[in-house]
C-alpha cells in the first residue's frame, strides 16, 4: 500500500509541472499579444505578427516615407561658430622656438591657463588651494551646460603676452598638471 502513495503523488507532481508550462507559454503568448498590438496600434490588426516574421518590413519604414514637409528640421548647431568668437584653444608651444606672432601679441586679446573642470566645487577648490600652495593665483568660474548641469573651471590669468601664458604653462606642467591653453577676446567693461 505504502507503493501506491508514492506512485500517486509523482504524478501529481508531474501533472502540476506540465500545467506550469502551459500556464508559462500561455501567459508569454499573451504578453508578446499585449506588445504587439501596443506597438502596432495605428496599423491594421496583425500587422504587427506579421511583421514579426518578414525581415524587410521594419516600423521605421512608416517614418521614412514621411515627406520632407513633416519632417521637423534639425537643429542648427552654431557652437563651432560662436566658441572662436569668443576663446580659441591655442597649440602646445614648440621647444624654444619664438615665432613672430609672440613678439607682436595680438591687439584686443587675452591668454587664459585652464587647469581643469570639474562637477563638483570642492574638486575645483582643492586644485585651486594646491595652485596656491605652489605659488600660482588662479579662479573658479562656474558654468552651466543645457543638460549636463554645473562645472566649476579652475583658471589661471588672464596673460598678456603668450610668453607669460608659456612660462606659467611649464609652471603647471611641473606640478602634473596638463592646462588647456586659451586665447580670449577681451570683453568691453
Amino acid at each position: 500500500m505504502a507503493k501506491a502513495r508514492r506512485s500517486s503523488s509523482r504524478s501529481g507532481k508531474k501533472s502540476r509541472g506540465f500545467l506550469w508550462l502551459i500556464v508559462g507559454l500561455l501567459l508569454g503568448v499573451a504578453l508578446s499579444w499585449v506588445a504587439q498590438h501596443y506597438y502596432y496600434r495605428d496599423s491594421k490588426p496583425f500587422a504587427g505578427f506579421a511583421n514579426l516574421f518578414s525581415s524587410s518590413k521594419k516600423p521605421a519604414d512608416s517614418e521614412e516615407k514621411k515627406p520632407e514637409a513633416e519632417r521637423p528640421p534639425k537643429p542648427k548647431l552654431d557652437f563651432y561658430t560662436i566658441l572662436p568668437e569668443f576663446e580659441t584653444v591655442l597649440p602646445e608651444p614648440k621647444g624654444g622656438k619664438k615665432t613672430a606672432r609672440a613678439e607682436s601679441p595680438e591687439a584686443g586679446v587675452n591668454y587664459i591657463l585652464q587647469a581643469g573642470s570639474f562637477g563638483n566645487h570642492e574638486d575645483a577648490d582643492r586644485l585651486k588651494a594646491k595652485l596656491a600652495l605652489s605659488g600660482l593665483e588662479a579662479k573658479i568660474e562656474k558654468v552651466v551646460i543645457d543638460g549636463k548641469g554645473a562645472y566649476y573651471r579652475v583658471r589661471l590669468g588672464p596673460y598678456a603676452s603668450v610668453e607669460a601664458l608659456d612660462s606659467a604653462s611649464a609652471r603647471l606642467t611641473q606640478l602634473g598638471i596638463n592646462a588647456l591653453r586659451l586665447k580670449v577676446k577681451k570683453t568691453a567693461g
